[in-house]
């Protein structure tokens, strides 16, 4: 199928509607060669707020199908003057580099608190949720027993909110004796594209709101 041309009204809708986060990957994908034939090694000759936000969502979109290495490739096909002066492409950049290093309060401040303008807005929302999930999954595989505040650093939660409660409403133990939080595996797998079955919209509802 022939896409439409690329404009901010269309990345809007693929944002929006894409069935899957594969999906969505795919689409921006095909729009990539499009978008390089807006730049240039020296100039910008289509509209820079079309490439920054279709490059930023092009890049979370690689974080949405687990291509880390892949997005840091990317990196390096960017319009690089526009990088230099775009915020929105700089947010992204600093996004990707807190996921590489393994930074989860600096991944949920990034997320949270800075500048995400439409409809770039879309996609950070959808992996403020993916990231929360997997992170979820993550723990509850590799740790016998973890402090409350480690768990609520790693899922965004509010350490002043009842982690506690909020966890053990998910199938976790709380060992008052050793103050240590059991995690419990998911009965089902994890299902990462946008499928959830584990509760963590609620849980991501627990998050620290406070700017």
């Amino acid at each position: 199928m022939t896409l439409s041309l690329l404009s901010l009204e269309q990345l809007s809708k693929a944002l929006s509607d894409s069935p899957s986060h594969e999906a969505l990957f795919q689409t921006l994908s095909q729009y990539e060669d499009e978008a390089a034939l807006l730049f240039n090694d020296n100039q910008i000759s289509g509209d820079a707020n079309l490439l920054s936000a279709f490059y930023s969502s092009f890049l979370i979109s690689h974080l949405l199908t687990n291509q880390l290495h892949e997005a840091r490739a990317a990196t390096h096909r960017l319009p690089q003057t526009l990088v230099a002066s775009d915020a929105v492409l700089q947010n992204t950049i600093a996004l990707l580099r807190a996921v590489w290093q393994h930074k989860p309060s600096e991944v949920y401040r990034i997320l949270r608190h800075l500048p995400w303008p439409e409809p770039v807005n879309i996609i950070i929302r959808k992996y403020e949720a993916y990231y929360t999930e997997k992170s979820f999954g993550e723990i509850s595989r590799a740790f016998e027993a973890i402090r409350p505040d480690v768990a609520a650093e790693y899922l965004g939660l509010d350490p002043s909110s009842n982690v506690v409660e909020a966890l053990t409403q998910k199938g976790w133990t709380w060992d008052a004796q050793a103050q240590l939080l059991r995690p419990n595996l998911p009965t089902e797998p994890v299902k990462l594209d946008g499928q959830r079955t584990n509760g963590i919209p609620r849980l991501v509802g627990l998050v620290n709101k406070a700017s």
